[in-house]
C-alpha cells in the first residue's frame, strides 16, 4: 500500500476520559482528571514535538508500511529497506481540549531510524536522531509542505543515534549515540555545531567530537541554564577504571539487573555530568562526575529551579532522585531517594504543572501487555509518593509537553498511536 494512502487511512481518532486520584500538595487532596486522545500513526512512533504554538505536531516514526521489528535494539539501525521519518499533524479546532490533530504528510529521513527530536531556536529547524546516519536536520517550513530534504551530521560507524538535545541559542546539538564505539566503550555523546543562520536554518552542521559515556547510551538532558549535560548509560563498561560515585549505595550499585527472563544478569548503569562549555571547547575536563544509577537508567528530567534531577530506572521499576548541586560538590552523597514509578519498566519522564507533578511512561516493553501512564505528585511532604496510573498503549516510550505546559504527548511505540493527554487538577 502506498505510504500516502496509508497515512490517509490513519486519520480517524479515538477519545476517552479517565479520572484518577493523585496525592496532593501539602494543603489538600486533589483529583487529577485525564482527558486523552489516541491518534494512529503511520509507523512506530518514538517522539512527538509540538511546533508553532501547537498548530503542528511532528512525530518520528519507523517501520512505515511494515511490521514491527522483533530483533534486538542494536540491530534496528542496520536494516535495509526500512521507511522512517517525520509524520506531520495539523491541529484544527479550538484551543484546549477541542483541538483535533489531523495527519497531513510524511517526510522520510533516510535510513532505518527516526528517534529523538529537538526544535532549534526560532523553530525553523528540526533535529532528529536517525540511528546509524547520525543527526539529521530538516527545514520546518519545508517539512510542513512535505518537501524537506535532511542534511546530516554523521556520528561514526554504527552510532545508533537515538536522543538529541539543543542549546537555547540553537548553536549546538548533543546526541546520544547509543552504540557508537569510542575508547573501548559502546556508547558516546556527539557534539554538533549547527551553523544556524540568522533565519534559524541549518545547512552545514559539523560534528566537533564525541565523548565516551559508558555502555549503551539511550538518552541525555540539558540543565535549564544550558550549562550541564546529563548523560545516561544503561551499563557500566566491563573494563572501566574511572571512578563512579555511589559505590556503597545498594539502591544504585547492582550486579543482578535482569529485565528479560532467561537472560544473564547485568551491572547497574550510571549518569555522567558534563560541563557544556568545556565539551564544546574540547579542552578536556568536561566530565564533572559519574554517579551510579541503578538498573538501566534511560530518561532524565530536571526541575526548572535545578533542585532535583529525576531518572527512570527501567530495570528497577523506579524513579531515582538526585541533588544536582551535590552531583558536583559531593557526588558520593548526591542520591536523595527513589520511589515506585507506578508500573513496569519506566522509560519516558516529564515534569508538568510547574514541576509539581511527574509524568512517567511505564513501558512494560519486555512483556506482551500494554503499558501505563502514571502521574505522580512530587510537591507534597510524602517521602514515598504513590503513583496513580491509567492505561496506555503497547510500549509507551517518550513524553513531551506543549508550549503552554497544559498538554502531554505520549508515544505508544508498539501499538502505533500518539496519546495526547490533558491533565486537569481539581480539589476533592
Amino acid at each position: 500500500m502506498p505510504i500516502a494512502r496509508l497515512i490517509s487511512l490513519l486519520s480517524h481518532r479515538l477519545f476517552f476520559f479517565v479520572p484518577i486520584i493523585g496525592l496532593s500538595s501539602m494543603c489538600c487532596a486533589q483529583e487529577l482528571a485525564i482527558h486523552s486522545v489516541l491518534v494512529p500513526t503511520a509507523g512506530n512512533p518514538t517522539t512527538a514535538i509540538e511546533a508553532q504554538h501547537g498548530r503542528y505536531i511532528f512525530v518520528s516514526v519507523t517501520n512505515v508500511g511494515a511490521p514491527n521489528f522483533g530483533g534486538p535494539d542494536s540491530a534496528a539501525s542496520t536494516r535495509k529497506g526500512v521507511v522512517s521519518g517525520i509524520q506531520v499533524f495539523r491541529q484544527t479546532g479550538l484551543l484546549g481540549l477541542h483541538r483535533h490533530p489531523r495527519a497531513i504528510g510524511f517526510v522520510p529521513t533516510g535510513g532505518a531510524g527516526a528517534n529523538g527530536l529537538a526544535l532549534l531556536r526560532g523553530e525553523k529547524t528540526l533535529a532528529v536522531g536517525v540511528g546509524d546516519d547520525g543527526v539529521a536536520f530538516l527545514d520546518v517550513d519545508a517539512l510542513i509542505r512535505g518537501s524537506a530534504v535532511p542534511v546530516f551530521a554523521a556520528q561514526g560507524h554504527g552510532a545508533g543515534t537515538f536522543d538529541v538535545v539543543a542549546t537555547a541559542d540553537g548553536k549546538y546539538v548533543f546526541s546520544a549515540n547509543e552504540y557508537g564505539i569510542l575508547e573501548g566503550q559502546r556508547g558516546n555523546v556527539g557534539v554538533v555545531a549547527t551553523g544556524i543562520d540568522a533565519k534559524g536554518r541549518v545547512a552545514h552542521p559539523v560534528t566537533l567530537r564525541q565523548i565516551p559515556a559508558g555502555d549503551v547510551v539511550p538518552s541525555l538532558g540539558l540543565s535549564p541554564d544550558d550549562t550541564r549535560l546529563y548523560v545516561l548509560s544503561e551499563l557500566v563498561p566491563a573494563i572501566d577504571a574511572r571512578p563512579i560515585a555511589g559505590s556503597t549505595n545498594k539502591s544504585l550499585i547492582k550486579a543482578d539487573c535482569v529485565q528479560v527472563e532467561n537472560t544473564p544478569p547485568r551491572t547497574n548503569g550510571l549518569v555522567t555530568v558534563i560541563d557544556v562549555q568545556l565539551a564544546i571547547d574540547s579542552v578536556g575536563g568536561e566530565v564533572l562526575s559519574r554517579v551510579a544509577a541503578g538498573c538501566s537508567p534511560v530518561r532524565v528530567a530536571e526541575a526548572a529551579d535545578r533542585s532535583a534531577l529525576y531518572i527512570s530506572a527501567r530495570g528497577d521499576d523506579s524513579v531515582l532522585v538526585y541533588d544536582p548541586a551535590r552531583m558536583e560538590s559531593d557526588p558520593e552523597h548526591s542520591f536523595v531517594r527513589l520511589f515506585a514509578s507506578g508500573g513496569v519498566a519506566p522509560v519516558g519522564l516529564r515534569l508538568f504543572a510547574h514541576d509539581r507533578w511527574l509524568a512517567v511512561a511505564n513501558s512494560n516493553r519486555f512483556a506482551t501487555a500494554n503499558g501505563t501512564f502514571s502521574a505522580i505528585s512530587i510537591s507534597g511532604a510524602a517521602e514515598d509518593p504513590h503513583p496513580t496510573s491509567v492505561s496506555a498503549g503497547a510500549f509507551p516510550r517518550n513524553i513531551t509537553i506543549s508550549h503552554d505546559g497544559e498538554t502531554l504527548y505520549l508515544t505508544n511505540y508498539t501499538s502505533r498511536t500518539l496519546q495526547i493527554i490533558k491533565p486537569h487538577r481539581t480539589k476533592m
